[in-house]
């Protein structure tokens, strides 16, 4: 037991009092350590510049669906190796762009051109094969193609839990909100 004369930092009742603060201190560290190392792109810094490429997007989706582009993806079960079918009126000498996109870690995400050489005509439909990395993990990808000029895009949420064929379409709603922007410009200009 120690005498009541000996310094604080000899006292067991210090160290029992001390002992929770100096664990959430350990903690804390820690908890930023890891919060450091598995950080999120989920938030963006220039907002702004964002904006502005929302209607690009919008515009991308709008061209898809005047050209009727769809497509079709075939990832094997190792999610090594893809199939791509495309089908609609675009340039099937340009290369197009294949994107997996991861739904939090930029990190992750893979983009991959199609080359035309590769590429077999099959009826109305442009088949390309291409080889990646495999994809990690994860609960659901976002899947995109698009034209390597960037007049037009599909894409689609897959659920590797649902199987590893992707059907590929404009955003149809993107498409209603742009065309009703349009008429309520035009009729406010009237």
């Amino acid at each position: 037991m120690a005498k009541e004369t000996d310094p604080f930092y000899k006292q067991p009742v210090f160290w029992i009092l001390m002992s929770g603060p100096i664990i959430v201190i350990i903690a804390a560290f820690f908890t930023f350590g890891l919060a450091q190392s598995n950080a999120a792109d989920l938030v963006t810094d220039d907002y702004y510049k964002d904006g502005k490429h929302i209607n690009l997007h919008i515009e991308r989706d709008v061209q898809a669906v005047k050209r009727q582009i769809e497509a079709q993806v075939l990832i094997n079960p190792e999610a090594t190796s893809a199939k791509v079918f495309v089908s609609g009126d675009y340039d099937r000498k340009a290369p197009l762009k294949l994107l997996f996109m991861h739904p939090a870690k930029k990190s992750l995400d893979q983009t991959l051109t199609l080359k035309a050489d590769s590429g077999s005509v099959s009826g109305d439909k442009t088949e390309y094969a291409v080889q990646f990395n495999a994809l990690p993990k994860t609960v659901h990808w976002y899947v995109r193609l698009e034209d390597e000029a960037g007049v037009w895009k599909v894409e689609e949420k897959w659920l590797p839990s649902q199987g590893y064929a992707i059907n590929l379409k404009p955003n149809v709603n993107a498409v209603k909100v742009l065309s009703h922007e349009k008429v309520s410009a035009a009729s406010a200009v009237q």
